[in-house]
């Protein structure tokens, strides 16, 4: 990745401090200053705003130049590739590429960081909305740039930011008390290792994991619980393998919870292969409701994301941050909701 760092400070106030001083969001100050005719404040906000600039001198920075006023930039962890593959997060830029032109914005670029692009047009874009598990460093040297940023899905970073995420832990509580209120007293979770990208794009396997610290913490609080786990790939391949030596380890577990449904899809079939009947022996939620969960054999019960809401919801925020007087951040978890099918007992 390369990043433009400024050669000189042109201003002795930052569009941050100004904005902070006029109590609107730099996203305002911003598009006042390239006298942006969708920006949605009063008259008197626009002349406080113009006036500050005058009283300040302020002037954008040389490597910021002219904004490109309804563009955004997505930056995303996922190569080409592996977005063809994964639903989920194919799901949530469509959210964002719908919510964009709804709002009158456009999706201007896609940058993919494992593909290690040079990115020297940062600045100019409205704004920033990052996918995926991308570490502090990375996103700050983003944000050094371009103020205006969102974080979607986001395990890794603990930046003060806007942010949208799916409620894991919430889902994750659901299914461990609802196999709890059956008298189950040993569970087993299959996950997916998380990428995470960080500097010059290198990608790392963090080991957190938001339903599985949730579950451990669960499990410890009950007495005679137990609870096991495996992690690994994001596959039905890995599904049939963990699930097949979860149980052979502990024939006792009585419900487990994969992290995706093509997870719980091997999983499925390591059972039946093991001669273990679903959910008569053994229960199996899913995550994602992917459409093909309804046709399995036995149809598998899942948690319904709002994947295509959460790239929505992600730009409505940035969004408001760029036409609107707000200067509040905002950070959204959203949560799914329980199908239950044929691996649970209803």
């Amino acid at each position: 990745m390369n990043f433009c760092a400024p050669k000189e400070v042109v201003n002795m106030i930052s569009i941050r401090q100004l904005a902070r001083i006029a109590n609107v969001s730099p996203g305002v100050v911003s598009r006042v200053l390239n006298e942006d005719p969708t920006l949605s404040v009063s008259d008197e906000t626009r002349k406080r705003v113009l006036a500050l600039i005058k009283q300040y001198n302020y002037q954008p920075t040389k490597r910021q130049g002219k904004k490109w006023i309804n563009s955004l930039c997505v930056i995303t962890t996922l190569t080409e590739a592996e977005e063809v593959t994964d639903a989920y997060f194919r799901l949530i830029l469509q959210g964002i590429s719908e919510a964009a032109a709804e709002t009158h914005f456009k999706i201007k670029t896609i940058y993919r960081l494992q593909d290690h692009p040079t990115m020297n047009d940062i600045p100019k874009y409205a704004g920033l909305i990052f996918v995926g598990a991308i570490e502090n460093k990375v996103v700050q040297a983003f944000r050094d740039q371009n103020e205006h940023l969102v974080l979607i899905d986001n395990q890794v970073n603990t930046l003060v930011a806007n942010r949208v995420d799916p409620d894991l832990s919430s889902m994750a509580k659901m299914a461990f008390q609802y196999f709890l209120n059956q008298g189950i007293r040993s569970l087993g979770f299959i996950g997916g290792q998380l990428s995470s990208v960080g500097v010059d794009g290198k990608v790392t396997h963090p080991t957190q994991e938001v339903r599985l610290n949730t579950l451990h913490a669960l499990s410890d609080a009950q007495e005679n619980l137990t609870f096991h786990s495996k992690m690994g790939q994001w596959t039905p391949e890995f599904g049939y393998e963990a699930a097949t030596s979860l149980l052979k380890e502990n024939p006792d577990i009585r419900a487990i919870i994969a992290a995706s449904d093509p997870i719980a899809l091997g999983a499925i079939r390591s059972l039946h292969d093991l001669g273990i009947a679903v959910p008569e022996q053994v229960q199996i939620v899913g995550f994602d409701d992917l459409d093909y969960s309804r046709y399995l054999v036995p149809r598998l019960s899942t948690f319904r994301m709002p994947t295509k809401e959460i790239g929505a919801e992600a730009v409505r925020i940035l969004v408001r941050e760029l036409t609107s007087e707000y200067t509040d951040i905002r950070q959204v978890r959203l949560a799914g909701s329980l199908i239950h099918r044929e691996t649970t007992k209803n």
